[in-house]
């Protein structure tokens, strides 16, 4: 997928919800990218939303461009977004929202300069660099995609002073099981004051029988931001 593409996306979604004044943030691989990144591309946008899952369908569903993908959880819900430019699905964009009412303990955000072959220049929300590294550390728990850990060790070189705190405060069992799938992570957290050693031995039986579907607000937990 080309990022200009992805870019115009978030930029469409952008200004729909900051018209409707619902506080939203991206994060995942594309928000890492977009803070400057090279070394990958990204196939979807990951957008932590403050609002029900009705909210978003209503404001949505009225759009044009915009195809909601029926599923049944009450934390996520995920939309096409459609370049109309494009024939068939070259253009399409798998947009993940995961939502809830957490408007008044929202994370941190950033904005970010993009642009767009469509939707021009704007700027977008990000959240900022230690949720997405609690983001990106929590993927790396459950699943062995090697981009999860090339992000992580991103953040940390680029960003490893502003996220020495937030390191030392997650969770020991989701440090864990990132180490024991991503076995390079032990250097890089430790780089961060991160005591690996106790945090692989509690998880040491643990059964990493591949990939862990996430439940219900598991995202969203996983960002710090309590439902």
């Amino acid at each position: 997928m080309r990022q200009s593409t992805l870019n115009d996306a978030a930029l469409a979604l952008s200004r729909i919800l900051s018209f409707y004044k619902i506080k939203h943030g991206y994060f995942g691989g594309w928000s890492v990218l977009a803070t400057g990144a090279t070394y990958r591309e990204s196939k979807d946008l990951d957008v932590l939303v403050a609002a029900s899952k009705s909210t978003i369908h209503s404001v949505l569903s009225q759009k044009r461009g915009w195809l909601e993908i029926p599923q049944c959880r009450e934390d996520y819900v995920a939309f096409f977004w459609n370049d109309s430019e494009f024939e068939g699905s070259r253009g399409m964009v798998l947009v993940e929202m995961f939502v809830g009412q957490h408007r008044d303990r929202f994370p941190m955000v950033k904005n970010q300069v993009l642009s767009g072959p469509r939707m021009g220049t704007s700027y977008v929300p990000i959240l900022s660099e230690e949720f997405l590294f609690r983001g990106k550390l929590n993927a790396c728990a459950s699943r062995t995609k090697s981009s999860d850990a090339a992000d992580v060790d991103y953040l940390v070189k680029n960003y490893g002073k502003e996220l020495k705190m937030a390191a030392k405060s997650m969770d020991k069992k989701t440090v864990g099981l990132a180490i024991r799938r991503h076995p390079e992570l032990r250097k890089v957290l430790g780089d961060l004051g991160v005591r690996t050693r106790g945090a692989v031995w509690g998880v040491r039986k643990a059964r990493l029988d591949g990939q862990v579907q996430p439940q219900m607000w598991d995202v969203q937990r996983g960002l710090g931001v309590c439902v």
